[in-house]
């Protein structure tokens, strides 16, 4: 016989009631919360507003949780009650610690109090929360070196400039003032590892004139400091420092400059004139005349160079010149060759040999007239005893009147430098 089925029984009247209640209940406490807490952000922004403490206190008190009632009462305490304020931004980090602002903002208030430890352990919680961010990392970095962790510091600090680095020069000089300017201690610190930081310490060390750590930044910084190897290569010569000047060239030129060598003896190589540094460059003002390379009829090799003068060029501005390394107290001889056509003026072209180190003319060649030909030009001189560089400059006699007008075509070709 089958079972007899009974009917669900019905929620009785008096259950329905006080589980009706209950949701009311819950359904008022969470509007009440929820009240509370816009209550206390209001209460919060009009503090920060007015910097009134019985607002941020009124916020604290509706909004116990609330890390932002909790932050805005810190700060208005803090200019006259640093530990309150320190308790407050406590308990904004706590309620909620994954925001990296508020440990920061206790570490600060922390190291202002005198403990550096809760300053440390502070900072220490923000790195992780934003490790790519440039703040906690700065910070801790300050906060290690003024507690006299100078290595644990630039580590934290050489982090930052990895994430910012504009600020890389900043860090830069801090390094340089702590070591009392020790290149060593800077450049350990610092650590670069990247061309913009390579680039960055060049720059640094070429302003306090380091000049060895400058070129050897630089030249680490590859092509990143093209621009500047240029211009500090013209600053280095403009300074009479030849050899570092010539270190630096040589960055990417295989054959470098070496005493007593020429670059492109043969004036075989188109090249940017303008540039400074240890091959055939323009004089200043290159007005005149007009330079190529020629390769018809030259002396040896595939080309000679072509000056095409066509009118008013200055007698006292070189018209193309070449810095050469040389040895102290040697003796020389420079040997080239040059071929003129129809060329008029009463201040012709010849060459002078120049100590680059003070100025003073070592030799020169008679001016060159018109010539059938190729002709042979030797000019024998002395480098002075303290000399590392001379000039050969091509340039044109004093005129005795201005202006002083010059026509016609030069050609020069095959320059040897010998050491006798």
């Amino acid at each position: 016989m089958a079972a007899k089925r009974n009917k669900p029984e019905q929620p009785r009247p008096i259950v329905r009631l006080a589980v009706a209640a209950g949701l009311l209940v819950i359904l008022l406490l969470l509007t009440w919360n929820t009240g509370r807490s816009g209550l206390a952000r209001l209460f919060a922004t009009y503090a920060a507003q007015t910097y009134q403490i019985a607002s941020a206190d009124a916020a604290v008190s509706l909004g116990r949780n609330d890390p932002d009632a909790h932050f805005v009462r810190a700060a208005l305490l803090e200019p006259n009650d640093l530990p309150g304020a320190i308790a407050e931004y406590r308990q904004a980090a706590l309620a909620r610690p994954e925001d990296y602002a508020l440990w920061l903002s206790l570490a600060r208030a922390c190291e202002l109090n005198g403990d550096t430890a809760a300053a440390i352990a502070a900072s220490r919680q923000a790195v992780p929360l934003a490790p790519a961010y440039v703040e906690p990392h700065y910070q801790l970095g300050n906060i290690l070196l003024r507690a006299g962790q100078r290595d644990e510091a630039f580590k934290e600090l050489g982090l930052a400039g990895a994430s910012y680095a504009a600020g890389v020069p900043g860090i830069i000089d801090l390094a340089w003032r702590v070591s009392g300017g020790s290149v060593q201690f800077v450049a350990q610190a610092i650590k670069p590892g990247t061309p913009a930081a390579y680039l960055a310490l060049g720059e640094y060390f070429r302003q306090r004139t380091e000049t060895d750590a400058a070129i050897a930044m630089y030249v680490a910084a590859g092509s990143a400091a093209d621009e500047n190897r240029r211009s500090y290569v013209g600053q280095l010569i403009a300074g009479k420092q030849f050899k570092a000047a010539a270190k630096l060239w040589a960055v990417g030129r295989p054959s470098g400059a070496k005493p007593g060598v020429m670059i492109d003896p043969g004036l075989e190589q188109e090249g940017n004139l303008k540039d400074p540094g240890f091959g055939w460059r323009l004089g200043e003002r290159d007005t005149g005349f007009h330079l190529s390379l020629d390769t018809n009829n030259p002396r040896e090799g595939r080309s000679s160079l072509k000056v095409e003068f066509d009118g008013d060029s200055d007698p006292s501005s070189p018209v193309i010149t070449q810095l050469v390394l040389v040895e102290p107290g040697t003796h020389y001889q420079l040997r080239f060759a040059v071929r003129s056509e129809n060329l008029v003026s009463g201040g012709l072209p010849l060459l002078v040999i120049m100590d680059a180190d003070a100025n003073k003319a070592l030799g020169q060649s008679n001016p060159f007239p018109i010539t059938d030909g190729w002709h042979e030009y030797t000019i024998s001189f002395d480098s002075a005893p303290a000399a590392s560089a001379v000039q050969i400059v091509l340039q044109r006699q004093t005129c005795s009147r201005t202006p002083c007008p010059i026509f016609g075509r030069l050609w020069l070709d095959n320059f040897s430098l010998e050491k006798l």
